[in-house]
């Protein structure tokens, strides 16, 4: 679930600091956020988990002359997890908010494995500003780095979780 998340605000962060594009062209780039995870795990069968949870943090761009810090992204997570395989999925949606006040939003979903991360398809489903209009798609990798669970009568809240959320290949098209 956290790897879904961080993968997930990574994505965001890297829409918002795209400059516009322009009627018909495409730009491919690569970005990704540095992200804080909070969510809660429910046991949903004897070896089986659900997390829903919520990330953010600041998202850069990939450039020539080193990362540049393009924005925030939040993003909202549904995750499921088999204890016996360690096998993950999970999908979601993202909010990035650029420093000119440009919005995008999208969707993704990816599969990999508990604490390693997962990988999967970002898709750019709208936006504002300079984003209104545009259209696009990355892959997108979400990599944990470390979290603590803290036990709760009704479950297990996941606290301080933090992680890279990374979007490659993104093809940013423009109205």
């Amino acid at each position: 679930m956290t790897m879904v998340s961080r993968a997930l605000a990574g994505a965001l962060v890297f829409l918002a600091t795209v400059p516009a594009v322009a009627q018909d062209d495409t730009q491919t780039f690569n970005a990704f956020a540095v992200v804080v995870a909070n969510g809660t795990v429910v046991r949903a069968g004897e070896k089986q988990l659900v997390v829903v949870g919520k990330l953010a943090g600041p998202m850069f761009i990939e450039t020539d002359e080193g990362p540049q810090q393009a924005g925030r992204v939040g993003c909202a997570l549904s995750s499921k997890i088999d204890q016996a395989s360690r096998k993950t999925s999970a999908t979601g949606a993202c909010s990035f908010t650029a420093h000119d006040g440009a919005t995008a939003w999208g969707e993704w979903d990816c599969a990999g494995y508990e604490l390693v991360g997962c990988h999967g398809t970002f898709r750019l489903t709208g936006g504002t500003g300079r984003f209104e209009g545009a259209s696009g798609e990355s892959t997108l990798i979400w990599r944990p780095t470390a979290f603590e669970l803290k036990k709760q009568l009704d479950g297990m809240a996941l606290d301080n979780a933090s992680g890279i959320v990374l979007w490659r290949e993104f093809k940013l098209k423009g109205k």
